[in-house]
């Protein structure tokens, strides 16, 4: 293999690797990976999709074949070849189990079994690796993983699913072992946030309660793992989101069990859909929809409730709110135009409504409304020039009446 190291000619190199705040010294080793290397049953994206259990190197190859991604990356290695080492660790079989780099030796291990004849043969039957020093613990596996596919800009991504169920297990513990770091250590190897590792944390709790309640089905983990994005939407859902995580207060469990029931009935077609739970629930027929276990309907009734907040009915309805927070917040952004805007708002709306009224009639009725709502605060309110201007125009307008209308109406103004 021309990307190796051929074992009978060169000395293993030594290489030098910062992992997290410790410097480590491994040896390079180009390994058979049939015959040196085992597969890592804890790797996090092999958890994802196997059922728990033991499994053997067969299920375990399996199980990566059908991972996504996978095609991709044999395609690309059996064109060009191993791009970077695998990270292993000696046992003390002396076989090396792969810490980081499952993946590739699956394809390494089918490519050769594929190249048994040809300019191929023999191309992919070793495997280059960086062996990690005997001291390197569980805390140093987990920096090392967190690096590569958690944090940090250019990562191999595993998936949402998976980052939450590692950071979950890195600062809880995975089942029967103790948490390997806290909340804040985690966030600073990684270089986030304490708040982005807690709402990781948070949303992997709620995908295992929906594991616990799909019991029933054939692997019930890669069913979570598969609809985490809607999970993890519906556990952060405005108000109702709290309730269904609240676990302690057994009045919410009818509740998380028809929302849970409706995630494994497909009623969302994506995780969008999620973010309307709380109008879904406001509304009775909406929820019986969904309960009925209808694939896709949450998608229906999400237009639905887009198109209701999009209308201008909608925005209308919103802005004495908007208005009143933006001031609450101290900001002074509105000013004479804004109300001017306002008015013309209004105005083409009484048009509308008020299709057969003359628009000076609607201005004589708001204005005999306001002054019959007059207080006596309102009245000392006043300045003199208010009254005088306001005098004047009533006898102006007093004095049109009695000229235009005495003779056709007969009454009195």
């Amino acid at each position: 293999m021309t990307d190796g190291i051929d074992p009978l000619s060169e000395e293993p190199r030594v290489v030098y690797k910062r992992i997290g705040n410790t410097e480590w010294q491994m040896r390079e080793a180009n390994l058979d990976v049939h015959d040196e290397i085992s597969l890592w049953p804890e790797n996090p994206r092999l958890k994802a999709v196997l059922n728990g259990g033991v499994p053997d190197e067969i299920e375990q190859e399996e199980s990566l074949r059908g991972s996504p991604g996978y095609d991709g990356l044999r395609a690309s290695i059996e064109k060009i070849g191993q791009m970077e080492p695998i990270y292993v660790k000696a046992t003390s079989t002396g076989q090396y189990i792969t810490l980081e780099g499952n993946t590739r030796v699956a394809v390494f291990r089918e490519l050769d079994r594929k190249h048994q004849s040809g300019k191929l043969e023999g191309h992919f039957r070793r495997i280059r690796a960086w062996v990690v020093p005997t001291d390197f613990r569980e805390r140093d596996i987990r920096i090392l993983l967190a690096g590569i596919h958690v944090g940090g800009p250019g990562v191999r991504g595993w998936g949402r699913y998976i980052d939450a169920e590692f950071v979950y297990e890195t600062v809880t513990g995975a089942t029967g072992k103790p948490p390997v770091m806290n909340q804040a250590e985690l966030a600073s190897s990684i270089g986030k946030s304490e708040s982005w590792v807690t709402r990781h944390k948070t949303a992997y709790e709620f995908a295992m309660k929906f594991v616990e309640h799909a019991d029933g089905e054939d692997n019930p983990r890669k069913l979570a793992a598969e609809n985490y994005s809607i999970l993890e939407e519906i556990s952060k859902a405005r108000i109702i989101g709290s309730q269904l995580r609240d676990y302690k207060n057994r009045s919410n469990d009818n509740l998380r069990e028809e929302v849970f029931e409706m995630v494994r009935n497909d009623v969302f077609k994506e995780y969008r859909d999620a973010r309307f739970l709380k109008e879904f629930h406001d509304d009775a027929d909406a929820w019986d929809q969904l309960k009925s276990g209808e694939k896709h309907i949450a998608n229906q009734l999400a237009r639905q409730v887009q198109s209701k907040h999009s209308s201008p009915k909608a925005k209308i309805a919103d802005l004495p709110k908007l208005i009143s927070r933006t001031f609450e917040r101290g900001e002074d952004v509105f000013g004479d135009d804004d109300v001017a805007q306002l008015q013309q708002a209004i105005e083409i709306i009484e048009d509308q409504v008020h299709k057969d009224v003359h628009p000076y009639r609607l201005a004589i009725k708001k204005a005999s409304r306001t002054l019959n709502k007059a207080s006596r605060a309102d009245v000392l309110d006043l300045s003199d020039h208010d009254l005088k201007e306001f005098r004047e125009a009533h006898d102006y307008f007093i004095g049109l009446v009695e000229a235009h209308r005495s003779g056709s109406s007969g009454g009195r103004v």
